[in-house]
């Protein structure tokens, strides 16, 4: 190849370099400067459309939720408050009923004590002018003394006396002395196992070293029926012997019984 054809190829390919990187700068400017495609608004619209009725719908959810719940609790409260308006009237009611039932049943009670009490009093009339029966067979070993002291044996030493020892045999029969309601069942050291009788008027017996009572307290006796039996003596008696203990009582104080013996 001749000189000159080598130049004229080694031109022509600088020639086409050239060209070709200025039609490669153009159209990289041209990407460039390109502006962006506009979004069309009725899209933009549709999309922010389905997101705002999104949001409303949950609002409006929400809302009928809250509606929902307070009128619920309303409803609740309001049940709640008529339950306890009736419970509590129901309640007040009930305790209202008991009162009265509690109050009739012991008007009831106090009539019923009232009346026997007074039949108690009506049936029960020892007076000053009545007489006692012999509770039990046997002689006066120690006489009712509450002006003078009299000697005790067993004690060993003299002291007043408010009721009369009558000697018996261990077991013999003790009767009522008179008509009356048995009050009182204890034991004591003096007189044993005793037994306190309202004779009515104020009036009250008492006897004393007894065992295997047939009365109990409340019972009403008749003057001459069984009380029990004679018992050992106490301590404060075994010199003495067996014996019965008894007492007459006035109001409270001390009386001779021997002055109402037949």
């Amino acid at each position: 190849m001749h000189k000159s054809q080598k130049g004229f190829l080694i031109t022509l390919c600088l020639c086409l370099i050239s060209v070709s990187g200025v039609y490669g700068v153009y159209r990289y400017q041209k990407g460039n400067i390109q502006e962006p495609k506009a979004v069309p608004q009725d899209v933009a619209q549709m999309e922010e459309t389905p997101e705002q009725e999104k949001e409303t719908a949950n609002s409006g959810d929400a809302v009928a939720r809250i509606d929902t719940e307070e009128k619920q609790n309303e409803l609740a409260k309001v049940e709640t408050e008529e339950d306890l308006e009736k419970i509590g009237q129901a309640e007040l009611a009930k305790a209202e009923s008991e009162e009265r039932q509690e109050e009739e049943s012991t008007e009831e009670e106090a009539t019923v004590e009232t009346v026997e009490t007074e039949t108690s009093a009506e049936l029960l009339a020892f007076s000053k002018n009545g007489t006692l029966v012999w509770p039990v067979d046997g002689d006066v070993i120690l006489n009712y003394s509450m002006d003078k002291s009299i000697y005790f044996s067993t004690l060993n030493q003299y002291k007043y006396h408010p009721a009369i020892v009558i000697s018996a045999e261990l077991g013999s029969e003790v009767v009522c002395a008179a008509r009356g309601q048995v009050t009182e069942i204890s034991v004591n050291e003096e007189t044993g196992t005793t037994v306190y009788m309202d004779l009515g008027s104020g009036f009250e017996a008492v006897y004393g070293q007894l065992k295997e009572l047939a009365v109990e307290e409340g019972d009403i006796v008749e003057s001459g029926e069984l009380l029990g039996y004679v018992s050992e003596p106490t301590k404060y008696y075994t010199l003495e012997g067996s014996n019965l203990y008894f007492q007459l009582l006035e109001d409270g104080n001390p009386a001779n019984p021997m002055r109402f013996m037949e």
